[in-house]
């Protein structure tokens, strides 16, 4: 079955590239023979180097897959927006068509000023949604709790870090620096923070960059669903390597500040420990701080007395218009939330997954301030 449903996403995915080109195609239709064979390799090969990537990226040598990987997700990012815009310049031609009969170029699917606008205005997204991304978005958020508290307690919430063939040194270096100067007590990682494999974490050893995060009490991850992708094992090795504290259905109790944080294995994990199990023996005078990546079924926060939930998993849809269906599909896809006493904060991700861009979301890091009694 699911042989039948990769191979009509597939024809599906190929179809649409084959209509977008075939518009994009006008810009070198009076051109040399050699230019459009230059054009058609190149077409081809951003339509294919996901599925190249996918097919054979682990056997090639991790620069290569790099290239692959950008250039495949990217495009098949950008894609959606490519068909939409076509779509839109062939209704437009075909209102035209049917009513004032205009000659203006972008009514001609042969102009190469159409295929060229075309072309223009994809590229024009690309830089807009990569700027997006580039730019991190701090946001800070104040809870307050009915418990005692030795101080207000600082945290840096992370997720959705997927590291890998598109996510390097020099953009982990970045990271690390935003959190360091915010001084906190401690990082909590809530998932994901590998890509697709390990690979190029081991190849560009990103654990000694994981290594630098400066906070006086530690860092502290649960599992995402991709650490299952890229094998958990080796995935729990390679974050213990980096310094970082895997809580898999297991909880670090910090009595100097008087928290709890709880990690919950993954979801994809049919047999991971109820919360309620974890919960049992815990003293409830404590701050209970949940790191759970995938924030379904958020009444189970509230049922335990969970004083803050954090979560990720959504990015929130990464691309208009995929976050109107991230939307529909959680309670809270993105942002704060409380439930009863419970506090929930669901991150869109400080990384991303695929191509760089974000059109309609923010990449974000989050400054959580915890409040309690005296």
């Amino acid at each position: 079955m699911k042989r039948y449903l990769f191979l009509g996403i597939f024809i599906l995915y190929m179809l649409a590239n084959a209509y977008v080109f075939y518009n994009y195609s006008a810009l070198v239709r009076d051109s040399d023979y050699s230019v459009k064979v230059f054009f058609g390799g190149m077409m081809t090969l951003m339509s294919l180097s996901v599925i190249i990537f996918y097919g054979v990226g682990k056997r090639l040598p991790v620069y290569i897959a790099s290239y692959l990987y950008k250039i495949g997700t990217g495009w098949l990012m950008l894609s959606i927006y490519a068909f939409m815009l076509c779509l839109l310049f062939d209704i437009g031609w075909l209102i035209n068509t049917l009513t004032v009969k205009s000659d203006l170029f972008f009514y001609n699917h042969h102009s190469s000023a159409r295929g060229s606008l075309l072309i223009l205005i994809t590229l024009a997204i690309a830089f807009i949604g990569h700027f997006t991304y580039l730019k991190k978005k701090r946001r800070e958020i104040v809870i307050k709790v009915d418990k005692k508290l030795p101080k207000e307690l600082r945290f840096v919430l992370l997720t959705d870090m997927h590291l890998g063939y598109a996510i390097e040194h020099k953009e982990l270096n970045k990271w690390v620096k935003c959190v360091n100067d915010e001084q906190v007590d401690a990082v909590l990682i809530a998932g994901d923070v590998i890509d697709v494999s390990l690979i190029p974490l081991q190849y560009y050893k990103l654990d000694e960059v994981l290594k630098q995060f400066n906070s006086k009490y530690g860092t502290y991850a649960c599992l995402g669903n991709h650490e299952y992708l890229a094998g958990t094992e080796g995935s729990m090795k390679f974050l213990k390597e980096s310094g970082i504290k895997v809580l898999r259905d297991e909880v670090m109790s910090i009595d100097e500040l008087n928290i709890n944080i709880i990690g919950r294995d993954d979801k994809t994990n049919r047999h991971r420990k109820e919360l309620s199990e974890l919960m049992m023996p815990l003293d409830n005078d404590k701050v209970s701080i949940l790191l759970d990546h995938q924030p379904y079924a958020l009444e189970q926060a509230v049922n335990n007395k969970i004083d803050l939930q954090c979560s990720g998993h959504t990015h929130r849809g990464q691309m208009w218009p995929i976050s109107w269906i991230t939307d529909r599909l959680f309670e809270n896809s993105h942002g704060y939330l409380k439930k009863e006493n419970s506090h929930i904060y669901v991150s869109s991700g400080v990384g991303i997954w695929g191509g760089r861009y974000r059109i309609g979301t923010v990449s974000e890091y989050i400054v959580i301030r915890v409040q309690g009694v005296q």
